[in-house]
């Protein structure tokens, strides 16, 4: 079910721009089901993961590219009405989907590129959520993957 509902999902080009609110949307749902109707069992939790794994990269680069968009689009001036807490949260939860991606050399790249326009342009919301989410793919990635985006500050 998972597979087949997420695969639908990721091949929808209509509803690319929304694919990644929508795969946190599916993501919270079934963690939900996992926790009261399963009782978080081990098994299925790693079944769920495996399952998401292989449908968010049936499009090889394209989940990357969205996910850096999505945030890219969350950490400008522009997105208003949304608390600090509220980013943290977006932020963190954005993360999991990050983990089930195979690209994420090619999601360095496009999440540079997003940084480099919103510090250049001053679009930035805010130098804490910036340096908040570096340290979120530091603590994933290593700091390997990230010396390069701590550099731009």
């Amino acid at each position: 079910y998972i597979k087949r509902v997420g695969a639908a999902m990721v091949a929808d080009v209509e509803k690319e721009r929304t694919l990644v609110q929508e795969l946190l949307q599916f993501k919270e749902k079934l963690d939900l089901v996992l926790s009261r109707a399963f009782c978080a069992n081990e098994q299925f939790s790693h079944s769920l993961k495996e399952a998401f794994e292989q449908f968010i990269n049936i499009k090889q680069n394209r989940p990357a590219e969205l996910v850096a968009a999505f945030l890219d689009s969350k950490l400008r001036v522009g997105n208003k009405g949304s608390s600090e807490e509220e980013l943290e949260e977006i932020l963190d939860k954005t993360m999991t989907i990050f983990r089930y991606i195979d690209g994420k050399d090619m999601f360095e790249a496009f999440y540079k590129k997003g940084l480099s326009k919103r510090l250049l342009l001053g679009k930035s919301a805010s130098v804490d959520a910036e340096k908040s989410m570096i340290s979120k793919l530091k603590a994933e990635c290593g700091s390997g993957f990230t010396s390069k985006l701590e550099g731009m500050f």
